[in-house]
């Protein structure tokens, strides 16, 4: 696992990396969502987690989370108020991921996972659209209500895509049936929209056959021509590719792609080039099936969604040939005009062996750089 044996080259940054949000021992920050504004204000939503981070399911009320804002291109952050969104749903709002999205009709829509306790750690996802750039919001509904079981779905930040089309795709996993705790087994496919989010149907779920873990935390993209990839963490040491032909409803049998990384977090987007770029944890697993390690965050380049640049490192602090000792994961990228702005989460991490002390949680928190376009 030494990181001089896999390829890498270095991001070139407009703004380095740095802390904007701070970790608290009670909660840390992790699956940031983020978007610009059309005054050119930036707005993140990230939905915390609790602390020390373990399976276990969280109980308890917790009240929805603050909005943050920037007006400098990302360069320094402050907290603002708690979105004023109605939420009248079980579960909370406190863990998994954000994704906003402008939407072809203007709207702002916001996508987010829904903690359920005593379900795996997840439920049906839910959205909400703001016709007034996020000032005031529709009360959270779940998505897929009507077509699937609200068992354990997990839905990760920055997902939810518009297609040529006007369909909306979210991408998510489920927990295989009988597969046991959360994480264990997950199956990948999306909920789709074709009236703009007011009703839902489930695509086609798919894994890999045999493969430890299955497949998991799914993201899509769209290329020319209409076909959509559908990239996910899984068990096999490397991320998993599907593609559709129709639009997200039915998918490919999983491959493994050649980006060596361990089941860990991933983030797709498309270039305002139309290239994909996909930021993810490029490291060869430490073991079958294995979640770590989460280090370095890097990001890599395609044209075709088949073929992928080198690996181009955004942040490896932390890093160590033997013990990595920082997680740096769930990416969000807002493309500005001088550059990529990428916000994410960083933790010491225990890679596995135990749970993190009240003084290793104030390790890190979220982490924000912007970083000058990959060349063509």
């Amino acid at each position: 696992m030494e990181p001089t044996s896999l390829s890498y080259a270095r991001a070139e940054f407009v703004v380095p990396p740095a802390v904007i949000v701070a970790h608290h021992r009670d909660r840390i920050f992790v699956g940031p969502g983020t978007t610009q504004l059309p005054n050119g204000d930036l707005l993140m939503l990230a939905p915390w987690g609790w602390a020390p981070e373990t399976p276990a399911e969280p109980r308890g009320f917790y009240p929805l989370p603050h909005l943050y804002r920037s007006s400098d291109h990302g360069r320094t952050w402050r907290a603002a108020e708690r979105i004023a969104m109605d939420w009248s749903l079980t579960g909370t709002i406190n863990y998994g991921g954000f994704s906003f999205l402008r939407l072809k009709d203007g709207r702002l829509a916001l996508a987010g996972h829904r903690y359920v306790p005593d379900n795996k750690g997840g439920g049906l996802p839910v959205i909400s659209f703001s016709a007034d750039n996020g000032a005031t919001w529709t009360p959270a509904r779940i998505v897929g209500r009507e077509v699937a079981p609200d068992d354990g779905w997990y839905l990760m930040n920055d997902r939810l895509k518009q297609l040529s089309t006007g369909r909306l795709l979210l991408p998510v996993a489920h927990a295989v049936p009988g597969s046991g705790s959360e994480g264990d087994l997950a199956e990948s496919g999306c909920f789709y929209s074709d009236d703009a989010g007011v009703t839902w149907k489930q695509s086609k779920l798919v894994r890999p056959t045999g493969a430890l873990r299955g497949m998991a935390e799914p993201c899509v993209a769209e290329l020319p021509g209409g076909r959509v990839l559908m990239l996910a963490r899984s068990g096999t040491g490397y991320l998993v590719e599907s593609w559709s032909e129709d639009g997200g409803i039915t998918w490919s049998p999983p491959q493994n792609t050649a980006q060596p990384s361990a089941c860990t977090s991933l983030t797709l987007q498309t270039l305002p080039d139309g290239r994909l770029i996909v930021f993810y944890n490029h490291a060869r697993a430490d073991g079958p099936g294995s979640l770590f390690p989460r280090c370095p965050l890097v990001y890599a380049v395609s044209a075709d969604g088949k073929t992928w640049g080198a690996p181009v490192i955004v942040d490896d602090e932390g890093w160590n040939p033997d013990e990595p000792t920082r997680e740096n994961i769930y990416p969000s990228i807002c493309f500005l005009d001088d550059g990529m702005l990428v916000v994410w989460s960083s933790h010491f991490s225990t890679a596995g062996r135990g749970r993190r002390t009240p003084e290793q949680n104030l390790v890190g928190g979220g982490k924000r750089a912007v970083l000058t376009y990959p060349a063509k």
